[in-house]
């Protein structure tokens, strides 16, 4: 058999080291110069790779067979994780209202809650995707507005009925929650590990002067020292807890992110991955400032912080989790959705629940059935296509102008493995 270089590696040289990144597996490792320089050129002979050598690099997927066409892995996991997959993935919105009132944010903001009718619908509906599918994980989540405005009335209630049916069925259960994390108490951890809601997304928007300007309640301007009181909180009182803290940032604000790493105990950060996104208003202007969030990151990794595969390629094959046909997002009125990054109104919706608990679909649902962004010449071609997996099938669906964000992508990239052998030398 011919062996050739996987067009999916990464070459990187850091001072007088030598490393290769593959995108498919996500396999770092550092090479002696010669043999680097034999795989990158793709001077592939038995006589210059020992057989333990080939095996390695076979396995890590640095070499692969010299017929093989590399984008059909991608074609194949594509298949498996939006058809095929045994993974429940439920967002349930309690309402869209919100405590805060952050100048950015998507969505309309109404005085909403989730009814005792809606609810049992949810359970209805919960129970037949359980019992008509061979599952093996069920993920829930919740998502608003603020999900924890209606934790008792709506989250409790709902999660304790899955998490119980999951354990019935021997099915695995994960438990997440995207929330600002103001409204959190005592009570409500003592509850949250009852029913182990142990991951949290949970958003800053930069330092303490930056962040109290733009995410404040109406009754309080510096929700800042609350937000860090309470992932503190969480940290040291939630078993098994982990915590993203999403820092969002503009070009104004970046430059002073990392002052946030002083705002934290020592002994919690390594339960607290760090996750800067970039407001979409700025979006344009992402590609000349990726270096500098690099430079910020390491800084977080310096002082403890899990920074490590934020921008690492999931290599799953599908570029968001709407494209997996068993994620459905219901919103607090019974409508159902693919995609929680939209308003929450009829065009967007794939149907509603009845009375039973059913799925009745619309047109719109069987527009996810369509091929994937990536599913082209030009990206099946692309060099980062694992780290892509091209845009979400919801702007293809919403015949949005395709972008190719290949420079963007490959700098993340380059910046993360730097970053991880940042860590791995310290």
């Amino acid at each position: 058999m011919e062996f050739k270089a996987s067009k999916y590696n990464i070459y990187l040289i850091e001072g007088n080291k030598f490393y290769i990144f593959n995108q498919l597996t996500n396999a770092l490792s550092e090479f002696e110069e010669d043999l680097f320089y034999v795989i990158k050129n793709n001077e592939i002979s038995e006589k210059k790779i020992s057989n333990e050598e080939k095996d390695f690099l076979l396995s890590s997927n640095f070499l692969c067979d010299y017929e093989l066409q590399e984008e059909l892995i991608m074609l194949q996991r594509n298949r498996i994780r939006r058809y095929g997959n045994h993974h429940i993935r439920l967002t349930i919105m309690p309402t869209l209202n919100c405590n805060f009132r952050c100048w950015y944010c998507y969505e309309g903001h109404i005085a909403s809650k989730m009814d005792s009718q809606t609810i049992d619908k949810i359970i209805s509906f919960v129970n037949k995707l359980i019992l008509s599918s061979k599952i093996s994980l069920f993920e829930l989540g919740w998502f608003g507005g603020e999900p924890l405005m209606y934790f008792e009335d709506v989250m409790y209630p709902i999660a304790k009925y899955i998490k119980k049916l999951c354990n019935k069925e021997k099915i695995r259960f994960r438990h997440s929650i995207t929330t600002n994390g103001y409204l959190i108490s005592d009570k409500t951890m003592e509850r949250m590990n009852e029913i182990e809601l142990n991951n949290f997304q949970i958003t800053l928007d930069g330092s303490k002067e930056f962040h109290n300007k733009s995410r404040f309640a109406q009754d309080d301007k510096n929700t800042y020292d609350t937000i860090i009181k309470n992932i503190t909180n969480l940290c040291r009182q939630i078993s098994n807890v982990g915590i993203t803290v999403r820092i969002n940032y503009s070009p104004k604000n970046l430059p002073y992110i990392s002052q946030i790493a002083d705002s934290f105990p020592e002994d919690i950060r390594k339960n607290l991955r760090i996750n800067p996104q970039i407001i979409w208003q700025y979006k344009e202007g992402v590609n000349e400032i990726t270096s500098k969030v690099f430079e910020q990151l390491s800084i977080f990794a310096q002082k403890g912080y899990d920074v490590e595969n934020i921008y690492m390629p999931s290599s799953r094959g599908i570029g968001c989790y709407t494209e997996n046909m068993l994620q459905y997002v219901v919103n607090y009125d019974g409508l159902l959705y693919k995609c929680t990054a939209r308003n929450f109104d009829n065009k967007y919706s794939i149907g509603y629940l009845n009375e039973d608990g059913e799925h009745v679909s619309n047109a719109n649902y069987y527009n996810y059935f369509m091929s994937s962004f990536f599913e082209n010449p030009s990206c099946l071609k692309c060099e980062v296509l694992p780290s892509c997996a091209g845009m979400c099938i919801q702007k293809k669906i919403e015949n949005s102008l395709p972008f190719c964000p290949k420079e963007s992508i490959y700098n993340s990239v380059i910046g993360q493995v730097r970053l991880i052998i940042q860590q791995r030398n310290t």
